[in-house]
């Protein structure tokens, strides 16, 4: 018996090997056909996309664009800082760890609907036998960021929501979804001890639970601290986002241009299902809507939209992708 087990672990370990190679593979795929499909439809949205870019590359915007790709990293380490903080209740965890599975979750997030591949992505690159328990604390990260961006959108929406053309009831519609998300969420963070005392009878419940138990685990200082460094990351997204409309000399105040880019923000976090055929659709979709209003050339917002794209989002997609490869799950060697 001892004989045919150590006979038949080199074939399984070999089996194991190709589906995880092959996993891989699947999602380099997806993730790479994302990426072509985003540059396609750029150009279909935009009939001479490089005409506009050249008005914008040039030697006297050479700081402002600088300032966008220094923010790069802050951007992403502001997330890996949350993301530590959050997973170290359930694995040990360092800031390079962090940052890697951060940027890995960001590439595999693109290839599978809503938050599912981000939180893949995460929670596999932890070098842990443990690293299941670290799901709960994925759903956590990226609640704290939704409800970051609901705060700053509910501004916006307050700010200019009587230029968008949308009428009373539509609008009350929004505020009273707002309201009720924050509410919920509120309710969530309250009554988070409970899971940890929660017995279920059914084992499938059981086992769930186990993965989401952490939540319980934390306490006010890991939730505000937390929270801090999603507001932050906001801050320096929309910052980017702003840089990259001052390209163009729009004639709006400041406060309407952190408004609009606040809506934007809540558009691509009410539909996350959108996520699936394109996060940079949803966001010039959502910012032609709000900019239409100003009428402003639509050209000009769109290249906006794509050039934040293209600085913050697929360079680190790149680095994903990389990441991806370079890792080898523990017992598979």
């Amino acid at each position: 018996m001892v004989q045919d087990k150590q006979l038949s672990t080199p074939k399984e370990k070999t089996t194991w090997q190709k589906l995880f190679w092959l996993g891989k593979l699947v999602v380099t795929l997806l993730i790479l056909s994302y990426i072509y499909k985003t540059f396609q439809n750029e150009q279909k949205g935009v009939g001479d996309i490089g005409a506009v870019y050249k008005q914008i590359l040039t030697e006297n915007h050479l700081f402002t664009l600088l300032t966008m790709l220094l923010l790069v990293p802050l951007n992403w380490a502001l997330e890996s800082l949350k993301w530590q903080r959050l997973a170290s209740k359930a694995v040990s965890i360092t800031f390079r760890e962090a940052f890697r599975g951060t940027l890995t979750g960001l590439a595999v997030g693109v290839a599978a609907p809503a938050q599912l591949g981000d939180t893949i992505g995460r929670v596999a690159a932890l070098k842990s036998d443990d690293r299941l328990k670290a799901i709960g604390a994925a759903v956590v990260s990226n609640g704290i960021q939704f409800y970051v961006s609901l705060i700053f959108g509910g501004w916006g929406l307050a700010s200019i929501g009587n230029k968008l053309g949308i009428d009373t009831s539509g609008k009350n519609m929004l505020y009273g979804l707002l309201i009720s998300l924050c509410l919920l969420g509120i309710l969530v963070v309250l009554f988070r001890k409970r899971l940890t005392n929660w017995q279920p009878r059914r084992a499938f419940l059981v086992k769930s639970l186990s993965y989401f138990r952490i939540i319980g685990a934390y306490t006010g200082t890991d939730l505000l601290v937390a929270t801090g460094y999603g507001m932050l990351r906001y801050l320096v997204f929309l910052s980017q986002f702003l840089l990259a409309l001052s390209l163009f000399d729009f004639p709006m105040s400041f406060i309407d241009l952190a408004a609009c880019v606040a809506l934007i923000f809540l558009a691509k976090t009410l539909i996350p299902a959108i996520n699936v055929l394109g996060d940079l659709g949803l966001r010039e979709f959502t910012a032609l809507f709000v900019f239409k209003q100003y009428n402003l050339p639509p050209e000009q917002v769109i290249a906006a939209t794509f050039l934040v794209w293209t600085i913050n989002v697929l360079g680190p997609i790149l680095v994903g992708i990389f990441l991806i490869w370079k890792y080898k799950w523990k017992g598979l060697k």
